[in-house]
């Protein structure tokens, strides 16, 4: 509602300009336009008739149990405390950082592994009053759990990050990337997305091979910051060429399922586990002659009886974001078990939404043929197989990734098409591979959410490194944002109101939540508006901005008019780069 009036007012002002410029058509002018209202980064304390704002009590205790754990590069950062918010700042050979979270944990990456730092922990409440710091001093450490089990073995250190020849990633319409990250990630891989509620996967090229080695039959590692607070960590080990599937998943397919608090193994219940947010985790799934077992950070936290029946499967590793499908993963190590990784050649940009001909076309350099690895969906609830895949005017049967899985409308379906060499033709001044993919009726298409290409490589002749796909640019960190803000209306015994419907004219509570998790800009306060008009302003900058809380505002109902009322809570943060966040809820007065 206010961003609305403002948006009015602007126009205003502008239809006057209009009026003026056109009254001196003629007339030479200096005047330049004024420059733009420079962004809010303060609150005024502030408090009408209507209602009575929250003071600040006692400053917060200093943390508790502060503990730093070393890692090549890197120190985890964890303690105790109820706070709602905390600033943990890592000081060392000039180098300053400081992070405000609304968690228990910290990682700061990109460290030299010699320096000592020092680390201070300090308790911010809704206010931003600091606690006295608790303090750690602790140097990063080269040293690394056990990994003599895994033949292969990448920490995203070697001079191309990722290696193509290891990892691909599978994602809808190119919704996702995956590179070296920047600055303090410049030592992992990054996977940075904005795919909505869909999952993004990382496949390895590598198959898992089972073989009984004293019971055990064969294991997958990923250390990663991955799943956040509102996200999801997929382990799929698929006896088939798949590389993007979800909820339906082909038969035999053995899958782990991991989100914040709990984790999930084929056919067993989920099990709870304590949150582990803002640091990274080792994550190893081991699969032995007698089941299957999960392992966190070294302890077992989940166990299932299952036993494949295949023997060889493709790894992949599912990321699902929170509810924005914004998300930014950090992975700085993965292991498997087996070290057979077939031969690879670049593949070319492939796309399935620009099928014409193109006047210029080459056949691909060095290959003897690929497989078409794809994955397609459509809501049409029509017998869509058997599929076919139409390539440079010629038509190729396409067959279920996983022999037995049966198509249904609505979920992924990864398919696979084997293309001669003759036909892999490139068009265009990109030099792509134009694809068509068809059902049973050929009027109808389904949609191409990701294709891939295995190449078989020449050996009589080399590929042109102009035909593979282009890699994309590092990725850098998203920017900081505000926690997210919640109301509710409590009645004088502190209960819920329904509906926001208050029942008489008296005194009620709005009580305003922020709710963090990882890293946040700061807060620099609240204001409370009710039909556009201000009428509570809390700043929460005593000592600095805060982070998250919880605000109590008292409001005389009797103040208002009778009937339904617009009421917004704007917050403000500290950094003028952030945007403020709104939030607005509607309540109904009594006559």
């Amino acid at each position: 509602m206010l961003r609305r009036a403002g948006y009015v007012a602007g126009g205003l002002v502008l239809v006057a300009g209009a009026v003026v410029a056109l009254r001196n058509v003629d007339a030479p002018s200096d005047q330049k336009p004024p420059p733009p209202a420079p962004i809010q980064t303060t609150v005024k304390e502030f408090v009408n008739d209507a209602a009575v704002a929250p003071k600040p009590g006692a400053r917060p205790d200093r943390p508790a149990n502060l503990t730093v754990i070393p890692g090549p590069h890197r120190l985890q950062v964890t303690w105790a405390g109820r706070t709602p918010g905390y600033e943990v700042q890592l000081r060392g050979d000039g180098d300053v950082r400081t992070q405000l979270v609304a968690g228990n944990a910290v990682q700061f990456d990109g460290l030299e592994n010699p320096v000592e730092y020092q680390v201070d922990v300090r308790a911010v409440d809704s206010f931003g009053q600091r606690s006295e710091p608790s303090t750690a001093r602790k140097r990063p450490s080269a040293n690394r759990p056990d990994e003599s089990r895994y033949p292969l073995i990448d920490h995203f250190d070697g001079p191309v990050v990722p290696d193509p020849a290891r990892w691909r990633l599978a994602n809808n319409a190119a919704c996702a990337r995956m590179t070296r990250g920047l600055g303090d990630d410049s030592r992992r891989l990054v996977i940075s997305a904005a795919c909505g509620n869909e999952s993004v996967a990382l496949r390895s090229r590598t198959p898992l091979q089972l073989k009984d080695i004293g019971g055990e039959l064969g294991r997958m590692m990923i250390e990663t910051d991955c799943p956040a607070k509102d996200g999801s960590l997929v382990f799929d080990l698929v006896p088939g060429p798949a590389d993007l599937i979800d909820t339906s998943p082909p038969p035999g397919t053995l899958r782990v399922r991991i989100t914040a608090d709990s984790v999930t193994l084929p056919g067993a219940d989920a099990v709870a586990i304590p949150p582990k947010i803002g640091v990274s985790v080792r994550w190893e799934l081991v699969l032995r002659t007698d089941g299957v077992s999960l392992w966190r950070d070294g302890t077992k936290v989940a166990a299932s009886a299952f036993v494949p029946t295949w023997t060889t499967a493709t790894p992949l590793f599912g990321f699902t974001g929170p509810p924005n499908g914004l998300t930014y993963i950090g992975i700085d190590a993965i292991g498997l078990s087996s070290a057979d990784t077939p031969p690879f050649v670049a593949p070319p940009r492939i796309t399935s939404t620009n099928i014409g001909r193109a006047a210029n076309t080459e056949l691909m350099d060095g290959v003897l043929g690929g497989q078409l690895r794809m994955t397609v969906r459509t809501t049409i609830r029509e017998q869509m197989m058997p599929f076919t895949v139409e390539v440079a005017g010629r038509v190729f049967p396409a067959r279920p990734a996983v022999e037995g899985h049966v198509f249904a409308p609505s979920y992924r379906f990864p398919i696979v098409a084997d293309l001669p060499a003759d036909a892999l033709v490139l068009s265009g001044d990109r030099r792509e591979l134009r694809i068509t993919v068809r059902g049973a009726n050929p009027a109808i298409s389904p949609v191409v959410q990701h294709a891939e290409l295995e190449l078989v490589p020449d050996p009589a002749s080399k590929p042109s490194p102009n035909q593979a796909e282009p890699p994309p640019e590092p990725a850098a960190r998203p920017v900081l944002t505000l926690a997210s803000f919640d109301t509710q209306f409590l009645d004088a015994a502190g209960q819920k109101i329904e509906n926001n419907e208050i029942l008489s004219r008296s005194r009620v509570v709005l009580e305003v939540t922020a709710d963090g998790g990882s890293a946040r800009a700061g807060l620099a306060g609240i204001e409370v508006f009710v039909d556009n008009k201000r009428i509570v302003g809390i700043p929460t900058m005593v000592d600095g901005p805060a982070v998250a809380g919880q605000w109590r505002v008292a409001l005389n109902s009797g103040a208002f008019e009778p009937g339904p009322h617009i009421l917004e809570v704007k917050a403000v943060s500290a950094d003028p780069n952030v945007a403020p966040g709104f939030t607005n809820t509607t309540w109904s007065i009594p006559r």
